[in-house]
């Protein structure tokens, strides 16, 4: 009878400190155990890039439509749009003047300050993002630019990051990213465009595009210009500006 009783006691004891084992095990899981972010966790270049990526693609988008600049230098409206002129000549019967040689350059430092104040905010978004975990951001100022190369837009940005939490910090300064466009080469046929409107007061677009059928180019005659439509048919994406030359004098 005794053994029985210690049998059952030690039974009890051992139900017990299992009991023990599990509670401290939970209380160290709720209390103690929960996963704080460190610098080596994060990545700033995750909440950065697709901000960035988002604000140029606008922008490029704005350029697109607006000839190449974010406010059009000299223009012309048709059906309640503004058209960025690319090659204009006042006088009547004479071959235009390319207003813009530098187009891709233009492009490139327009889609800049277009998005520079925007690009600023998405680092200040994250260092909001950060502070709010209780992390201390610092940083510099950003050397920010613009590449357009064939099939890509490239984005070149370099700025210095420092996140400290826990005693451990981690630097950051590469922020550099891309994004899909066919603006390179629409500005590469537009200036084909240019370049023969300015010779010859014409461009044969239905030969160009025989030559190159990833494009679709439309021209509609208005008044005294001719406003200039081009499509990359893959994206859908369109340049648009107009152009006046070699004009024909009113009344003749």
């Amino acid at each position: 009878m005794d053994i029985k009783i210690k049998r059952g006691q030690v039974t009890i004891f051992i139900i017990l400190a299992i009991i023990i084992v599990v509670a401290i095990i939970g209380a160290i899981f709720f209390m103690g155990g929960k996963q704080v972010d460190t610098p080596a966790d994060v990545n700033p270049n995750q909440i950065v890039g697709k901000c960035v990526r988002d604000v140029v693609e606008k922008s490029v988008w704005k350029m697109l439509a607006n000839g190449g600049q974010r406010f059009p230098s000299q223009k012309i409206m048709y059906q309640g749009s503004e058209y960025n002129y690319l090659c204009y000549q006042a006088d009547f019967y004479q071959g235009c003047y390319n207003i813009h040689p530098m187009l891709e350059s233009l492009i490139e430092n327009e889609i800049r300050e277009d998005t520079k104040a925007e690009v600023q905010d998405c680092f200040n978004s994250m260092r909001e993002d950060f502070e709010s975990r209780g992390f201390d951001v610092s940083g510099e100022s950003a050397n920010y630019s613009i590449n357009l190369l064939p099939g890509i837009v490239e984005i070149n940005l370099k700025k210095k990051i420092s996140l400290v939490h826990g005693g451990s910090s981690q630097n950051f300064e590469n922020f550099d990213t891309k994004i899909l466009s066919p603006i390179y080469e629409l500005v590469r046929v537009a200036r084909d465009v240019v370049n023969s409107e300015s010779q010859y007061c014409h461009f044969e677009y239905n030969g160009y595009m025989l030559l190159y059928p990833n494009y679709k180019i439309k021209r509609i005659d208005y008044r005294d210009s001719k406003i200039y439509s081009l499509i990359d048919r893959r994206s859908g994406m369109e340049f648009r500006f107009a152009v006046r030359s070699c004009a024909f004098a009113p009344g003749i």
